[in-house]
């Protein structure tokens, strides 16, 4: 049975927009007729309602489009301490085990043709750890064979930390999809759009589109502003990418 094609997504910072990320682009895959579902491997920052821990991630990708699963199939690993998932996992006595994320993910991927994979933080942030080692991210990524796509921002500091965490994905093997820029005005002024020019001459990395700035960032303001969206964000070219990373790949087995 052919399985669904996958990329992850991640973050030049925590808090830069990829669980916006995430929604947009899975409704956008969605009302052009993909079988797409997002999936978050590990929640930290659990919120308790009527004695559940809610995933707020999963909880806005359900708000902003009619998805058929429950939490529970979109997130392996739900905790309530709002830290590093390494550390969120010490506090409430959580295994994070690969394997499982490997499970839960073939088996959207079965059922699905675009799976598209949250992080939680960056690249450079653990998952587990013990006295001999530390499991991180990009680990997961280089285990999983994920390409990236990584979610950045116009504004001060942007150069330096999308160079940085698109240098460190590709020092590792993984395929860098593109850029997406969130939080992009509709008028840039003369810095943002010189870091739109520099972001892409100094990574060698397309920007496969950009997000607006919402007045509230709420699933309701992401399902008005989806017309506007789908003509700002490049989905041929980001799925082209996606098959180009996946042909190098199998070539380089």
């Amino acid at each position: 049975m052919k399985t669904g094609k996958t990329f992850f997504i991640t973050g030049t910072d925590t808090g830069i927009g990829k669980t916006m990320a995430t929604g947009c682009l899975t409704a956008l895959l969605l009302a052009q007729g993909y079988r797409a579902v997002p999936y978050k491997p590990v929640q930290s920052g659990g919120i308790w309602e009527d004695a559940k821990l809610i995933a707020e991630d999963v909880a806005f990708y359900r708000a902003v489009s009619s998805l058929a699963y429950e939490q529970d199939q979109l997130c392996t690993y739900c905790m309530e301490p709002a830290v590093s998932p390494h550390l969120a996992a010490q506090q409430t006595g959580t295994s994070i085990d690969p394997a499982r994320i490997s499970e839960q993910l073939d088996m959207l991927r079965e059922e699905n043709e675009l799976v598209l994979v949250e992080g939680a933080g960056g690249l450079a942030v653990p998952l587990s750890s013990d006295d001999m080692s530390v499991y991180m991210t990009i680990d997961l990524l280089k285990e999983l064979r994920l390409p990236l796509l990584l979610v950045t921002h116009p504004g001060l500091g942007t150069i330096n930390h999308t160079v940085l965490t698109a240098a460190y994905a590709q020092l590792h093997g993984i395929p860098v999809l593109g850029l997406l820029i969130n939080r992009f005005p509709g008028e840039p002024n003369e810095m943002e759009q010189d870091n739109f020019s520099m972001l892409v001459r100094l990574t060698g990395l397309p920007v496969v589109g950009t997000l607006p700035i919402l007045a509230e960032p709420t699933a309701h303001a992401v399902r008005a502003a989806l017309p506007a969206i789908e003509k700002t964000v490049n989905v041929n070219l980001l799925l082209q990418r996606l098959e180009e990373a996946q042909n190098t790949w199998i070539h380089t087995t």
